[in-house]
């Protein structure tokens, strides 16, 4: 496999960081996704089989497959792509380690840490097996621990369809120590495989080890379809008939006597962890694990995803040979055998440190008879002296030894009247004091002070440690003070542990802003509480106002918590009373309440007057505020009357600025002449006056007359030119 270097870049998007981990199709890198600035981990296929179909068709099924699914129990997948030669999928990257580097680590688990392990396989299970897909690879390679502690199941390579999930080919796929019985002997496989081999892996974690071996990995294969699984108390005493219970329904011989899918498996997980009152457990992160070496080296084989399918002769169909993954580690604690018998919701896995019998010590005997020189009589007489001096120091003794003491009862998980009515009968006083516990059910006696069998004073209290169950996190105080709520904490046992600050608009800058987990969750005795206090509101960014109407923009700034001063001024580009910008400019970030001034314009624009008369054209201008600082004519401009306005400076439309307001007015310099023939003389006569010219007639001036002929007729002319007409009588 050509290995990426660390800087190279897939897809113009993907950063290789480091490398993780290398199995025999794939290479596992650490990247960042330079478009979204996340980590994620980049699963890259081996170049050696971009033309094998069936390897990229493995690839290909594992995205779509972890694509169609989410949930906290699974690991996600982002993008599934190609790059030149190479292909890749685009993960969600897992920091922690995988169940096999801690059981590597730490060796077999009690039965609570089992639990808490499968509660979350199970679950992210249940989500493939609902979606109807069948995983046919659960093992502990597959089983990843984030730095959270969240437990995920991953690797979807393998997945197949339920409905499709037969066989069809003398291959086969998966890690042998793991397989199911219907794997090995080629049947068709439903979810009732992965719950097999669910089993296996819970039997892995209880034990250390997996259930079958054989002398090749054909035998080792052969082993489930004549044997059961052993029970896990068989080889670590101490594990409660329920467990082994559990794990046998699971890993059944026959496909249709174990749980049906892993949903039936969780619920039956968690009526046993019901009733044997397991406590709960976070899962710890491998302290050496793959991911936590990736800064400094590439790590060993993968094994995630070294799987291949494997032709095999006939006689031999089902079974995939490749090397036993099962392995034998050392313990949590140690553990020293003990008689097979049930056990509480904590098995106490550790050495019997009883003291050991110690041989009396015997006086040594006289070695002749004393010599006495007393009578009978005296002698009755001492020795009923001795005797009462003997009863009188033994009666002494007794008071001040056993007399006087008494051993403090076994009061631990009676309730409180029950415990105190005990207390008492054993010659104590009984005083109650609350305390928060794990595992002591609610108003339960967790313990006493003094501990129970040891020895204290007749008619001394003793004090009874009444359970509140597990502490939940306390309100947050309405002064939202940090120092008080630190005292609440420790009241419950909690710690309490700061966290990044967080911008708040509502809360004070200094105080309270967030806990987590929230108030009123039930957490561990001594779990840390994340305490944000608040930075005060978060920086506003000044928005793009210029152009809007003034009352829109100020709106605006408003709502988003600045402090809005108007400014006028001109412009020769945004129109009167529209903003102009902002100051600070746009795209400046500042506190909420922050003070900010809005520009509006004052700018006039200058109205179009043009063909008005010179009168109308002051009037107009007049109501917008411009004064006409000069009229003149123009030899240039053509009108249809010697007072119309043909053009304005500066031009109408334009924007003024209102301190500096005069414009000139241009009127006609030429006049278009009407033609008033046919017209009778009173209506040509005031058309043409209309006009600026003057009239003269030869003929009758009667208003009835008819003009029958003009000069000039037509055309343009002065204003003020004489136009002569011609009438006739009507």
């Amino acid at each position: 496999m050509a290995d990426l270097k660390i800087g190279d870049v897939l897809e113009n998007r993907y950063r290789i960081e480091a490398p993780i981990a290398r199995g025999g199709m794939s290479t596992v890198y650490r990247c960042v996704d330079t478009r979204l600035g996340r980590l994620v981990a980049a699963k890259v296929m081996d170049q050696r089989y971009l033309d094998d179909p069936i390897f990229k068709d493995r690839f290909r099924r594992e995205a779509r497959s972890m694509a169609q699914l989410s949930h906290p129990c699974l690991v996600g997948v982002y993008d599934f792509s190609s790059d030149g030669d190479n292909i890749f999928l685009i993960m969600e990257l897992i920091t922690g380690g995988t169940l096999r580097e801690l059981l590597a680590e730490r060796g077999p688990m009690p039965p609570h840490a089992a639990v808490a392990v499968m509660r979350s396989v199970l679950t992210g299970l249940s989500v493939a097996h609902s979606a109807g897909m069948v995983h046919r690879d659960i093992k502990p390679d597959n089983v990843l621990i984030n730095a959270d502690h969240q437990v995920k199941l991953a690797d979807f390579g393998l997945v197949r369809a339920a409905s499709a999930s037969q066989a069809t080919s003398n291959q086969i796929v998966g890690t042998v120590s793991y397989l199911s019985p219907e794997q090995v002997s080629g049947d068709d496989i439903g979810p009732e495989s992965d719950v097999y081999s669910a089993g296996i892996v819970m039997f892995e974690l209880l034990t250390g080890t997996t259930p079958f071996s054989g002398d090749n990995q054909i035998a080792h294969a052969y082993a489930r379809l004549d044997s059961a699984v052993p029970a896990p108390s068989s080889m670590i005493a101490g594990i409660p008939p329920l467990i082994d219970a559990l794990v046998a329904s699971a890993t059944a011989l026959r496909p249709e006597e174990r749980f049906a899918d892993a949903a039936e498996f969780l619920n039956a997980l968690d009526d046993v962890a019901q009733e044997l009152r397991l406590p709960e457990f976070r899962v710890p992160v491998p302290a050496n694990a793959a991911a936590y070496r990736s800064n400094e080296h590439l790590t060993g084989h993968f094994t995630t995803s070294d799987l291949m399918t494997t032709d095999l002769p006939r006689e031999t169909e089902g079974l995939f040979p490749i090397e036993d993954a099962s392995t034998h580690t050392r313990a949590f604690q140690p553990i020293t055998p003990q008689p097979a018998t049930p056990v509480g919701p904590v098995a106490q896995r550790k050495p019997d440190y009883s003291p050991e019998p110690v041989a009396p010590q015997h006086a040594p005997a006289a070695t002749h008879e004393p010599v006495t020189n007393r009578s009978k009589i005296s002698f009755v007489l001492w020795l009923i002296a001795v005797i009462t001096l003997a009863t009188a120091v033994a009666l002494g003794a007794w008071w001040f030894g056993s007399g006087r003491y008494g051993e403090v009862p076994q009061v631990l998980g009676l309730d409180q009247v029950q415990a105190v009515a005990v207390t008492e009968e054993s010659g104590f006083g009984a005083v109650t004091e609350p305390v928060y516990s794990d595992d002591v059910p609610k108003n339960a006696i967790a313990g006493t002070k003094p501990d129970q069998g040891q020895r204290a004073v007749k008619g001394d209290d003793i004090t009874l440690l009444v359970s509140q169950g597990r502490p939940t996190v306390p309100d947050v105080p309405q002064s939202r003070s940090a120092s008080e709520y630190r005292r609440l904490l420790e009241e419950r046992t909690l710690e309490y542990r700061e966290s990044a600050p967080e911008f708040s608009d509502s809360v004070p800058e200094g105080k309270i802003a967030r806990v987590v987990p929230g108030s009123g969750n039930e957490v561990a005795v001594g779990s840390a509480v994340s305490v944000a206090l608040s930075q005060g509101p978060a920086p506003v960014t000044i928005p793009n106002v210029s152009e809007r109407p003034v009352d829109q923009a100020r709106n605006e700034l408003e709502k988003l918590g600045f402090d809005v001063t108007i400014a006028k001024e001109f412009s020769d580009t945004i129109p009167g009373g529209d903003a102009i910008g902002t100051d600070p400019a746009a795209g400046t970030t500042l506190p909420r309440g922050s003070s900010v001034t809005l520009k509006v314009s004052t700018s006039v624009e200058i109205p179009d007057v043009r063909g008005k008369s010179r009168h109308a054209a002051i009037s107009a201008l007049a109501d917008a505020g411009i004064t006409v600082e000069s009229i003149s004519r123009s030899d240039n401009e053509v009108g249809n009357s010697a007072d119309e306005v043909t053009s304005i400076t500066p031009s109408s439309g334009n924007l003024i600025d209102p301190a500096h307001t005069k414009v000139s007015l241009i009127l006609a310099g030429r006049v278009e002449v009407p033609s008033v023939v046919g017209k009778r003389y009173a209506e040509a006569k005031r058309e043409l006056e209309a006009a600026g010219f003057s009239v003269t007639t030869s003929g009758t001036s009667k208003s009835s007359a008819r003009v029958y002929w003009q000069t000039p007729a037509g055309g343009r002319a002065e204003p003020g030119a004489t136009i002569k007409l011609k009438t006739l009588s009507s």
